[in-house]
């Protein structure tokens, strides 16, 4: 028997373990300069990585090597599997280490040949020539190239470190399945069960969405159906008019000669007999009768028939009643024109004012936003403001964007809502400012005894703008027609500083005079 120890001893025989490996639990490993590591497999410890692995010589590496080659040959019959992918050749001089099954926790493919069990001493007392006739290149085994200064008399100081958690134990690589790393982001498999929170979530979204489709359609019928109403009323007015003027001819047609002949103070004498609870007021037009008997705050009726518009006005103790109420009491957004609480009706004062709100359906005051352009101004030149008392017609002549909130414009907003001047000096001088700051030159002549009507709305250009028309009273005698060919754009109007400033433009008028009523 051919012995592999140095010191020469003799040990007992060792049978292989079914692996076809061999257990060298009770034999001493060959004298190193440093004690091999314990095998983690056998005592559960882990291998300490800095300590050099069980070294050979190149005579013994390539018997044993040679050993393991003949124990792996196939049976007879099975000499026609497959066989492994062969590796490349290797030099001489290996370092075999066994990759542990039982660290990998993976079991033998049930495939596999199990091994031909050998002894140690049929292993040993191979022909060592056996070696060169071998092909070592079997793909089986897994080897790492090493120097010549890895033997045993070599100093460990130049040793190769160890590969952690390696076996003396030397295993073909055939017999260890690796494991597959997992894949990362992998798909979901095909049954998996849907996420109900999400579900959910979908259901929320649509529940969302059709409450706010709704919400809108309910939004855009409350509309339409406000501007219908509004509509109707402005209709209703116009009938309580028409029906008033064309009293006198109501009733069979072989009566109307007669109703024809009725004065007024018979007519007067119907209407109250139709309106028994109603006070009509001495000096009221008989044609707005009606529109007094429907609202006792009636003060007179606005026209613009170039513009569409034709609204009655009404007159309370404050400027806010109407912003929500129509004509017929009704609430809503609408509201009514009214005159503002400061004037009078009769006679009328140097400045009427009326307040009226900027619909965007062109409705109540809305209607004012033609006067922005030259040709929407040459539409409607002349408008007419009757009070409950008298009839009367108006020019246009400035129109002008303004502000309501002081600091929109450094600290000045323009008193255009005043009701009298104390002096036609005054009164030339807020001329000249409306002239400076109307959109459009109107060619038309002003004088400081005009009186004078102002129309006042809320207007989009900028947050509480104020889109205000004014015009003045056409006089005795004088024609209510306007030559507007003569009329231009002011190209250098006067605005307040926040319009400059949205605009990004310079303020031509900044540091000007600001005109005051007192």
């Amino acid at each position: 028997m051919k012995k592999i120890y140095e010191d020469g001893a003799d040990r007992p025989q060792i049978e292989d373990i079914s692996s076809g490996a061999f257990d060298f639990t009770d034999t001493e490993p060959l004298q190193t300069k440093r004690e091999a590591p314990q095998s983690p497999i056998r005592t559960n410890n882990p291998a300490q990585p800095q300590e050099p692995t069980v070294q050979m010589t190149q005579e013994q590496l390539e018997q044993l090597l040679q050993k393991v080659l003949s124990s792996k040959e196939q049976p007879a019959e099975d000499a026609a599997a497959p066989q492994p992918e062969e590796a490349p050749a290797a030099a001489s001089g290996m370092r075999i280490l066994y990759q542990s099954k039982d660290f990998l926790k993976e079991e033998t493919s049930l495939d596999a040949p199990t091994p031909q069990k050998k002894t140690l001493s049929s292993f040993l007392e191979a022909d060592d020539d056996s070696f060169d006739a071998i092909d070592i290149s079997d793909g089986r085994f897994q080897v790492d190239e090493v120097s010549d200064d890895d033997a045993p008399d070599a100093p460990q100081e130049d040793a190769l470190p160890p590969r952690p958690f390696a076996s003396h134990r030397v295993l073909p690589v055939s017999d260890v399945t690796l494991e597959e790393p997992e894949e990362e982001n992998e798909a979901p498999a095909e049954n998996e069960p849907d996420d109900p929170g999400r579900h959910v979530g979908r259901t929320v979204v649509l529940v969302i969405s059709i409450l706010a489709i709704v919400f809108s359609l309910a939004v855009l019928v409350r509309e339409y159906k406000l501007h219908l109403d509004n509509k109707r009323f402005e209709e209703n007015v116009s009938d309580l008019i028409l029906q008033t003027n064309e009293a006198v001819t109501q009733g069979d047609p072989e009566d109307i000669v007669n109703n024809l002949q009725l004065t007024e103070e018979q007519q007067w004498a119907q209407l109250k007999g139709e309106f028994p609870n109603v006070s009509f007021p001495r000096g009221l037009q008989l044609k707005y009768a009606r529109l007094y008997a429907t609202n006792r705050e009636f003060a007179g009726y606005l026209e613009a028939p170039g513009i569409n518009m034709s609204l009655p006005v009404v007159k309370t103790l404050d400027d806010e009643t109407y912003l929500n109420k129509n004509f017929y009491g009704k609430s809503t957004k609408y509201g009514c024109p009214f005159m503002s609480c400061l004037n009078q009706i009769e006679p009328l004062d140097y400045n009427t004012v009326i307040f009226g709100h900027h619909m965007n359906d062109r409705t109540i005051f809305g209607a004012l936003d033609h006067y922005k352009t030259l040709a929407g101004y040459k539409q409607c030149p002349v408008i007419s403001f009757n009070t409950m008392y008298q009839d009367y017609d108006w020019k246009v002549f400035a129109v002008f964007i303004t502000n309501s909130v002081a600091e929109d414009d450094n600290g000045y907003v323009f008193p255009y809502y005043f009701t009298a001047l104390s002096s036609d000096e005054k009164k030339a001088a807020y001329l000249s400012e409306l002239r400076q700051r109307s959109l459009i030159n109107t060619g038309v002549d002003v004088q400081p005894g005009d009186k004078l009507l102002t129309l006042s709305t809320c207007t989009h250009e900028f947050d509480n703008a104020r889109l205000v028309v004014v015009a003045r009273m056409v006089r005795e005698g004088e024609r209510a027609t306007v030559d507007t060919s003569a009329a231009t754009l002011n190209t250098n109007a006067r605005f307040p500083q926040i319009y400059y400033d949205k605009k990004k433009l310079n303020n031509p008028y900044l540091g000007a005079a600001c005109w005051t009523v007192g």
